[in-house]
């Protein structure tokens, strides 16, 4: 049954709702949730994050593309390995697990929602023919507007949720995230030991924002290994690999430059390359930092009126071990965490808070747009 679209002025992300013959727009304030923050308690205007089981009722999920071509993956925990979803994993160890995957799509009409990731899809995607009124049909991304084709004609009021990285999504997935230990840990370890090298960047869009600009300005100051396309080393594959990473952990600082300076962005450059190999971040992005990153563990280049001030900043933590290792302190309060995002998904589809309103996606684009991107106007 088709659904027709009454159009109001409304944000984005509007609600609507299917019934018999047509579908009306219903818009109510949306409560704002608590995002945790160790700088304190800040407020954002999104969807409920508190969990309001229902009856302990399987919900089935429908994968309809690929992811990138394969298998879609969860990073259930810390590590160099990425789990394929399927049939029987990785529900199982979630806080709320009443929820299967599959990929057949015989079984569409029975699916509770159904996943399309954003990058396996064409201007010429096919939508399954019918769709039941109760689903949830998703949005999977987790690459910046830059680098997403968004075919407006065929993906505009397809939506009822995202899952991306974007804190308003339903199904919030970052990178990465970190938690508050429930007791402190002292840490005496020093971070500088077996760090022979002194900065490294990993990188192979050579195109892309301000960034590259300003690693060949900091390279005037500080030397700088460059792997990937954009310089002249090579990583050992795959890039997770444990061969990479010892390569990697030689660097006292990490250059995690993001390819897009886009809300809410920031990627495994700081999470994996950096924090999880105890090397310290030196940041370039459009998210907001104070607010997403763990506190205490970065250095902003945006803090810092040029590269060369910059250069001048990292050579005396190079010099003073006691400041470097400084950065590291936030181990002793707050522990690094793997996303989990499969049972970020099934926890939200069993949040009855979030499912008495059904929402959606009318104008996509308007979520999922260019003009969440920027330039930083750094000097260079």
């Amino acid at each position: 049954m088709a659904l027709y679209f009454t159009i109001y002025r409304v944000r984005p992300y509007q609600h609507f709702f299917a019934r018999s013959h047509k579908s009306t727009i219903d818009l109510p304030r949306l409560k704002p949730y608590q995002h945790f923050s160790a700088r304190g308690n800040k407020t954002f205007t999104d969807i409920p994050r508190a969990i309001r089981t229902e009856t302990k009722s399987y919900k089935l999920v429908l994968l309809y593309t690929k992811f990138f071509n394969g298998p879609w993956l969860d990073y259930p925990r810390l590590g160099p390995v990425r789990y394929p979803i399927n049939e029987k994993l990785p529900f199982e160890n979630c806080e709320i697990p009443w929820c299967k995957a599959t990929y057949d799509k015989n079984r569409v009409s029975e699916a509770n929602a159904i996943g399309f990731h954003a990058r396996d899809m064409s201007a010429s995607f096919k939508f399954p023919a019918v769709r039941k009124s109760h689903q949830i049909w998703f949005y999977y991304v987790l690459e910046n507007p830059l680098n997403v084709p968004l075919y407006k004609n065929i993906l505009n009021t397809k939506f009822n949720w995202t899952m991306s990285y974007r804190r308003e999504s339903e199904i919030h997935v970052p990178y990465g995230n970190y938690i508050l230990r429930t007791h402190s840990k002292k840490n005496n370890k020093s971070y500088v030991e077996g760090k022979s090298e002194f900065a490294v960047w990993m990188a192979s869009n050579c195109g892309s924002n301000e960034r590259n600009e300003y690693v060949k300005s900091l390279r005037r100051h500080i030397p700088v290994t460059v792997y990937g396309r954009c310089g002249d080393k090579v990583c050992p594959l795959p890039r997770r690999s444990l061969a990479c990473k010892r390569l990697l952990k030689k660097h006292k600082f990490y250059l995690a430059f993001e390819n897009g300076n886009c809300l809410d962005y920031i990627t495994e450059k700081y999470w994996e390359n950096a924090i999880e190999n105890e090397i310290l971040p030196v940041v370039m992005g459009g998210a907001d930092y104070s607010s997403l990153a763990i506190p205490g563990s970065y250095i902003d280049v945006t803090k810092f009126s040029s590269p060369q001030k910059l250069a001048e900043y990292l050579k005396y933590l190079d010099k003073n071990d006691t400041a470097y290792n400084e950065y590291f302190l936030w181990k002793e309060k707050y522990e690094q965490i793997a996303p989990k995002i499969a049972c970020t998904l099934c926890k939200q589809l069993h949040n009855s808070s979030l499912i008495e309103k059904t929402r959606g996606y009318y104008k996509l684009e308007e979520f999922w747009g260019r003009n969440l991107c920027r330039n930083l106007n750094l000097k260079t």
